[in-house]
């Protein structure tokens, strides 16, 4: 017998298992609900079987009543049998029985005032309260360690609300059915006998679950031509997809009218409507920057879905000064100077022991902010990655990206800016990201940058105000010297467009 003190249960815990069966209805008497699960053999029968399923049936008399299905699941609870006595508290002189020394002769006397005394004292504790005290005790009778469980809903029942005694009188067992389908099958069955047979379920299922009815068949022809539109402007939609421009190419991918092929109202719109706004305010992103300003809207999209949403309003070019970066569809940078701000830019770290530094943080999965790295605030993990120059954050890099282009073409490589003014851009960047990373190594090469950053400020206003033949002097010193530092303190990596960032624009649908 186990102790219940302060609300807790000790005790011997017991070896034997047993199974509960959540019963979800309220029944008259245990044996009422024992023939609803089936008896003792059906319940038998559902403990032995492979899927642990038990039928609880309403209406057992009823061959048509159709079952609920109770889930077997695991356990860990035990069984308790908590029992209340009740002790009455009786004052001590309200006793009845009293200890005595008479002596035989005098035993009938004494004994008939006792009589007298026991009767008068007897009306006097029946006069008293009487205080009762409760003693809970518990008793664990076993280890419950499965338990069935009704959760679902109820399948649907066939049930004559009218002359039911007569109609189940009517109806007979499928015993007695059965044998008929194995001899002629339902030629054999009386017509009494088909109106009457039920399937064994009306629902497969027994949880709600959402369903998506398909359309009809008989659709107008102006609905048949929209879809197939939408199929038709899906298919060019993937097709751009997975396949970038070249920077050579004559025209760019016209703007589409997007409004008439998605649904209006949806989230597909919705969300479509937010990427549209974003081109209009800029026209050219990054494509790091685009998910970061999404999630700051309050727009988290996967990254599968974002590029559905970008081909469908931007182009990308495969190289170039623009390369991997999102272009409003109708907009040509290379036919706009101003289109420069917008330029990429390349930053690699070439030391080794920062490129391990940068590899073991990747690997340990640090993720920076687009624009914590922009606003060099932190050292990127990234060896090589591509900036847009717009986004960062340096008077020097914005009061030169601002100046007016003395390019009257957009050169394939430097774009609108010289080499000399991409150099020094490029040099400032480094000596922002070296000023923030932590590596010891980082000091040294801070010097260094800042040195050559300094002489190519030199080179750049001397070039504005040489002459032709000077400027070309200049810039194949400009080429020595920088092969020449450059093996110095790292090897050199040659440009490979197509592993820059080859996998980061691949589908993965």
């Amino acid at each position: 017998m186990g102790i219940i003190k302060d609300g807790s249960v000790s005790g011997i815990l017991p070896t034997n298992k047993v199974f509960v069966v959540h019963y979800p209805a309220y029944t008259s008497s245990m044996e009422r609900a024992v023939e609803t699960l089936g008896g003792i053999q059906g319940i038998v029968k559902a403990r032995t079987s492979q899927s642990n399923k038990l039928e609880l049936y309403f209406r057992p008399e009823d061959p048509y009543s159709h079952p609920a299905f109770g889930e077997l699941k695991h356990s860990n609870n035990f069984l308790l049998k908590i029992s209340k006595t009740k002790v009455r508290d009786v004052d001590s002189s309200c006793g009845i029985s009293r200890q005595s020394s008479i002596s035989p002769v005098n035993w009938e006397q004494e004994n008939s005032h006792s009589l007298t005394a026991q009767k008068v004292n007897e009306s006097r504790c029946l006069m008293t309260t009487t205080n009762f005290q409760e003693h809970l005790s518990a008793n664990i009778v076993s280890h419950v360690a499965e338990a069935y469980h009704f959760n679902g809903m109820v399948d649907y029942q066939h049930v004559l609300a009218v002359h039911a005694d007569v109609a189940r009188r009517k109806k007979r067992q499928w015993a007695d059915v059965e044998p008929k389908f194995e001899k002629g099958g339902l030629m054999d069955v009386d017509q009494e006998d088909l109106m009457i047979l039920l399937p064994h379920l009306f629902s497969l299922k027994d949880m709600p679950v959402n369903i998506v009815l398909k359309c009809c068949a008989s659709l107008s022809s102006k609905k048949k031509q929209d879809e197939l539109d939408w199929q038709n402007w899906e298919r060019e939609m993937e097709m751009e997809r997975n396949l970038g421009i070249d920077f050579n190419i004559k025209e760019v991918p016209k703007p589409v009218d997007w409004e008439k092929i998605i649904l209006q109202g949806s989230d597909d719109w919705r969300w479509q409507k937010v990427v549209y706004e974003l081109f209009e305010e800029r026209q050219i992103w990054a494509k790091e920057s685009l998910p970061e300003r999404l999630r700051d809207g309050g727009l988290e999209v996967g990254e599968s879905k974002l590029k559905k949403l970008l081909v469908r309003v931007a182009y990308y070019f495969l190289n170039g000064p623009f390369r991997r970066f999102w272009i409003k569809k109708g907009y040509d940078p290379r036919k706009d100077p101003e289109s420069r701000v917008y330029q990429n830019i390349d930053f690699r770290v070439h030391n080794p022991k920062l490129r391990s530094y940068c590899e073991s943080q990747l690997s340990s999965g640090l993720k920076h902010r687009w624009d914590d790295i922009c606003a060099f605030r932190v050292f990127p993990y990234k060896c090589q990655m591509s900036l847009q120059l717009c986004e960062l954050k340096d008077d020097y890099i914005q009061q030169e990206i601002r100046k007016p282009s003395n390019q009257e073409t957009c050169d394939s490589t430097t774009g609108w800016f010289s080499s000399h003014i991409l150099d020094c851009l490029r040099l400032c960047i480094a000596v922002r990201f070296m000023s923030v990373c932590p590596h010891p190594d980082a000091d040294s090469l801070l010097k260094s940058f800042s040195a050559r950053f300094e002489k190519a400020k030199r080179i750049c206003n001397y070039v504005k105000v040489a002459r032709p033949e000077e400027q070309e002097k200049v810039n194949k010193e400009a080429e020595n010297n920088e092969v020449d530092e450059q093996a110095e303190n790292y090897e050199i990596d040659e440009l490979d467009d197509s592993e820059d960032d080859e996998d980061e624009f691949e589908d993965d649908d």
